[in-house]
């Protein structure tokens, strides 16, 4: 595991995630920290944890959501799936277990949940901006942004409370 062996052998990398994590279980879990910083973190850890621990950092970085927003969420999640042309998973309820198997199992396919997330038009955007980056994009969403993040934080979290005990 990559990140993990990393975290374990470099003190200004863990301190860095330290700080990350610190920032989202603070504040708004779409704030303090820019999209560059989420999606860069979410890059480094999403894919370095077995799918159950992805989607118990999903389910618990929903469930910080409120219901309203986690219904936002996933209308959003459907319509840019539609979109798409890309059927959901499972079942696409508002219900933080449920919602957080429907974003691992769209995880387990490489890029298909940023593809999802970047945007009502994505890459096929024909008005998209001079520049704009449809994975970037994605995170015009608090919601989508929150949840990444809280995903990130979390498995990050739990890979080092995991490290201390081995």
């Amino acid at each position: 595991m990559g990140i993990l062996d990393d975290l374990l052998g470099n003190e200004q990398l863990q301190k860095q995630y330290k700080d990350f994590v610190k920032r989202y279980e603070q504040g708004d879990p779409s704030e303090g920290y820019s999209d560059q910083e989420v999606l860069k973190r979410y890059g480094e850890v999403s894919h370095s944890v077995p799918p159950d621990q992805y989607a118990q950092a999903a389910q618990e970085a929903l469930s910080k959501l409120s219901p309203e927003e986690r219904a936002e969420f996933v209308e959003m999640l459907q319509e840019r799936a539609a979109a798409r042309g890309v059927k959901l998973p499972g079942r696409a309820a508002s219900d933080p277990k449920d919602l957080g198997k429907v974003l691992t199992d769209l995880h387990e396919k490489p890029g298909q949940l940023r593809d999802i997330l970047g945007g009502p038009g994505g890459a096929q955007s024909q008005g998209q901006a001079p520049g704009s980056n449809p994975i970037t994009d994605m995170l015009s969403s608090p919601m989508a942004k929150a949840v990444l993040a809280g995903i990130a934080a979390i498995v990050v979290k739990n890979m080092m409370g995991s490290s201390k005990r081995a």
